[in-house]
């Protein structure tokens, strides 16, 4: 398989999330298949750490001010104008403030481009938890949602955005409806929700759109991997802006997701097997 060719009418994507300088999370999942699907990426890291922090072994770095986040934005829509910019991707948001001094900056994008695409991955928590600052979530739902256009929440972050249970199918497609309501009214108005419960050896995506609910069946790994949500993130807002077509880039970063994890399984490793595998994963259908 060869990866897309890419064009000089590709937008840049302005990536806000966070960064791992080994492994690939956030900005580090994300960026490098954007950049191989041909995008110009405009990254702003909002933490700088040594590795996933499940890692066992710890890890170091630091969380980057909100204020400091805002004055990164503004400097590169000083120099830029937005011109040019035809996507966001929102990801982990290390502040309670942070998605506040995101928030004018996106409107300057929007309103340089109106057809700008905000996707925004609600980092909140899994597996039952909540592992993010205090109010972050708040920020999260209050701030970003009401921007975005296309949002990708892991189960329990659907059912905390929702406000109910998500444990099938059937609940999942409920509250991707619902969560629906907190999106942008103009926009494409899109709700993937990721790691759905099936059975025993699979596991959900669920799309609820403008069409009907569309569901894609993945195999259950019964193991971790890091950073699987952050690079569906990116391939779906990359094969999003290539094609226009919801259905397009669902199909396509599930394929690619379902290509990164299978490579890093036989290579027995939790952080991503990405780059040595990008050119499969971005031109997977």
């Amino acid at each position: 398989m060869n990866p897309p060719n890419p064009s000089p009418d590709l937008p840049a994507i302005l990536a806000i999330s966070s960064h791992v300088a080994v492994g690939h999370v956030g900005n580090a999942a994300a960026a490098p298949a954007l950049e191989r699907m041909g995008f110009e990426v405009w990254r702003v890291d909002t933490v700088k750490f040594s590795n996933h922090p499940a890692h066992k072994e710890g890890f170091t770095g630091k969380i980057a001010a909100s204020d400091a986040i805002g004055d990164l934005l503004a400097g590169i829509g000083r120099l830029t104008g937005w011109t040019g910019c035809g996507g966001v991707y929102t990801g982990y948001m290390g502040e309670a403030g942070t998605p506040a001094a995101i928030a004018p900056h996106l409107d300057a994008a929007r309103a340089a481009d109106p057809k700008l695409v905000v996707l925004c991955d609600p980092v909140i928590g899994d597996h039952g938890r909540v592992f993010v600052r205090d109010g972050v979530e708040d920020g999260i739902l209050e701030v970003l949602l009401p921007r975005a256009d296309v949002i990708t929440p892991n189960a329990f972050e659907l059912s905390r955005i929702a406000g109910c249970g998500v444990t099938d199918l059937e609940t999942a497609a409920t509250a991707a409806q619902i969560a629906r309501d907190r999106l942008r009214t103009a926009g494409p108005r899109i709700v993937v929700g990721t790691g759905v419960p099936i059975s025993e050896s699979e596991i959900g995506l669920v799309m609820a759109w403008d069409g009907a609910p569309i569901v894609i069946r993945q195999p259950r790994r019964d193991r971790p991997f890091f950073g699987t949500g952050d690079l569906f993130s990116g391939l779906f807002l990359g094969h999003m802006l290539r094609t226009g077509d919801p259905t397009q880039a669902l199909n396509r970063a599930a394929s690619g997701l379902r290509v990164a994890t299978e490579v890093t399984e036989a290579a027995g490793r939790v952080d991503l097997d990405l780059i040595r595998n990008l050119d499969a994963i971005v031109a997977a259908r």
